[in-house]
């Protein structure tokens, strides 16, 4: 029997993730069966079990692809404003990964496994804002050392919310305002 190569077995995996995600979207997280799954990838439940031998580790690997793919890209911008109004604009860009952020946000409250994956993300995003802006404190802002540590500290909170509040917002709000969220973070990332 012919060997597989670790690319197409990686692109199978890529496939899958993406046609699970989809169902997640539609069904969410419970509502979504494996056999449904099997369904929408056109593999065979072998292949599907082969790849991911549980559906709470498919689960774990679509959410993760979310949560990377809001950190695949830094945003331009020196200032901070420009920086999270560039997160926010790339998440408006791709709704679906804003809400199965959301979507796994609120699977992370009674799972265990996506509430450990959800907060590594969160401090991954973290310790962006704080390397990035830390710096930039001493530099621009011309703050001590103690001081600039403290106002990135509760600068990174506060983008953390922006965030978190961009996503919540954009998917549950009718009627939201992307425009006048926008201003809101620039407003707030300039304070």
């Amino acid at each position: 029997m012919p060997r597989v190569s670790q690319q197409y077995k990686d692109e199978r995996r890529r496939e899958i993730v993406a046609a699970a995600s989809a169902c997640f979207l539609e069904h969410g997280f419970e509502g979504t069966s494996m056999h449904r799954i099997v369904a929408a990838t056109g593999v065979s439940a072998g292949a599907l079990y082969n790849h991911f031998p549980s559906k709470q580790e498919l689960v774990a690997a679509s959410a993760r692809a979310a949560l990377e793919r809001v950190l695949a890209e830094e945003p331009a911008g020196e200032e901070p404003s420009e920086w999270v109004v560039g997160l926010l604009e790339r998440l408006a860009g791709d709704p679906a990964t804003t809400r199965l952020l959301l979507i796994t946000w609120g699977e992370a409250v009674t799972e265990p496994g996506l509430r450990e994956l959800a907060g590594e993300h969160l401090g991954q995003v973290r310790v962006r804002i704080e390397e990035r802006y830390g710096r930039w404190a001493l530099e621009d802002l011309g703050l001590d050392e103690r001081r600039a540590a403290e106002w990135v500290g509760m600068f990174a909170q506060a983008i953390l919310s922006v965030l978190q509040g961009y996503v919540v917002q954009s998917c549950l709000l009718p009627g939201f305002d992307h425009d006048a969220y926008l201003d809101y973070a620039r407003t707030l990332a300039a304070q």
